[in-house]
This record gives structure tokens, C-alpha cells and sequence, in this order.
């Protein structure tokens, strides 16, 4: 999820969208970004080595609502679209199938959990009306913030949701942490906690596994969001 690159897009399309409130702003956004995107070959082996992988997180964890997967042209790049669409890259059939199963658990747990939902709720709350500069504008350092936050907090609760899913399918924490590392970042982005934060929640989430103080059958946001660290750097 990528609250902050909406955020900035909400910016760039205000002035043309005086008729519109945020949810049809935001929404119109995706769908642009995603009508951009060119599907891979329908005989590509990669794409099907992802559908593979994506049947067996949905036989293990049936989503409460519907999941549409889409294999676009691309590389090592996934994202959760709209509340209901895992698109990713082409290049993800590429990876080892425990990586890949994180990659695409984690981002399955953003639809699961409907993280889309708390951020059109983050963004109705500070734009209520129609979008005009008049009315982003004062608000934008405050849902800015708030936005950063949220973006943070969803995926710790992403990490934790994929980790536990793809721990019933056999995948452990080397893989975990080896997909994590290929693209490592130092500290906190706009959108997503320092790599080591991650990597640390996923050791204490393994320890309690271990030590069978992890419970297995509460709800996926509760269980997430009690093995998500603060969002706010240490």
C-alpha cells in the first residue's frame, strides 16, 4: 500500500477534480495507475508459477471478500489495488518459492485485512467534501503525517499476516528475511518501516511460534497488529 503516493497524486489531480469527493479521487488514481501497467503473456511460465503460488495462499487463508490476482509486464513488484487486486510483476515468478510466497502473502494480507478501507476512511476524515485546493491544501501537512503513520502500522500488519500464512505452507523466517533484503532500506521511508524493524518483528513474531505463545486462531487484524513494533523510528 501506498498511502503517501496517493497522497501526492491527490495533489497533482485536485484542480481537475472539483466535482469529485476524495474516495472517487483516490479511486480514479489506481485505476489510472493500473490501466498503465501491460499484462504478461498469457503463456509466460513465470505467471503461471505466481498463479500457483497464489492458489495455494488462498486454499490456506480464504479471504472474507474476493481477491482478484493480475500478472502485469514487470519486475520484483507487487502492490494490493483498490481493496481487491494483487497486481504483480511478471519477474516475481523468478523468485524462490518461499519469497515469493511471503511477497505475495504480505500483500495478500493488505487486501485481507482491507486496508484500503482505513485509507479512504484516513483521507474522507480530512477531506470531507468535494477536492479543491481550497480544501486539501490546509490539510495537507496533518494528513500527510497521518497517512505516514497508517502506511507504517499496515505493514507491520501485513508482515506479521503473510508470515504467519506462509509458516503453514513450510516457509521460515530465512526466506522471509532473505526477500527482505533484496531491496533493504536504512530507516523509515515515506511508506515503509526500516528493513531492520521488519526483520526484528519477524524474529519476535518466530520466538513466540517457537515457544507456542503465539495463538493461532484469533483474527488476522488483531493478530497483526499485536506483533507490529511502533511506528515511530526508535
Amino acid at each position: 500500500m501506498h498511502i503517501v503516493i496517493l497522497l501526492l497524486g491527490l495533489w497533482a489531480c485536485s484542480a481537475a477534480a472539483r466535482a469529485e469527493d476524495i474516495t472517487a479521487v483516490l479511486e480514479r488514481s489506481q485505476r489510472l495507475r493500473l490501466e498503465s501497467r501491460v499484462p504478461a503473456p498469457a503463456d509466460s511460465a513465470r505467471a503461471e508459477r505466481i498463479r500457483t503460488s497464489f492458489a495455494r495462499i488462498q486454499a490456506t487463508a480464504p479471504s472474507p471478500h474476493p481477491v482478484e490476482l493480475q500478472v502485469m509486464q514487470g519486475g520484483v513488484q507487487a502492490e494490493a489495488m483498490l481493496g481487491r487486486l494483487l497486481v504483480v510483476g511478471e519477474a516475481v515468478g523468478d523468485l524462490p518459492e518461499g519469497e515469493r510466497l511471503m511477497l505475495l502473502a504480505h500483500e495478500y494480507g493488505h487486501l485481507s485485512m482491507d486496508h484500503w478501507h482505513d485509507v479512504l476512511a484516513l483521507y474522507r476524515r480530512h477531506v470531507p467534501g468535494e477536492v479543491r485546493p481550497e480544501t486539501t491544501d490546509p490539510v495537507a501537512r496533518e494528513l500527510g503525517r497521518d497517512g505516514h503513520e497508517l502506511s507504517l502500522r499496515q505493514e507491520f500488519e501485513a508482515d506479521a499476516f503473510g508470515y504467519r500464512l506462509v509458516q503453514r505452507l513450510g516457509v521460515g523466517l530465512t526466506d522471509a528475511t532473505s526477500l527482505l533484503m533484496r531491496q533493504p532500506v536504512t530507516g523509515d521511508t515515506a511508506t515503509h518501516p526500516a528493513t531492520r524493524r521488519r526483520i526484528a518483528q519477524l524474529r519476535a513474531l518466530q520466538m513466540r511460534l517457537d515457544a507456542g505463545t503465539e495463538p493461532t486462531d484469533e483474527p488476522p487484524r488483531r493478530a497483526a497488529a499485536a506483533g507490529a513494533p511502533p511506528t515511530t523510528a526508535p
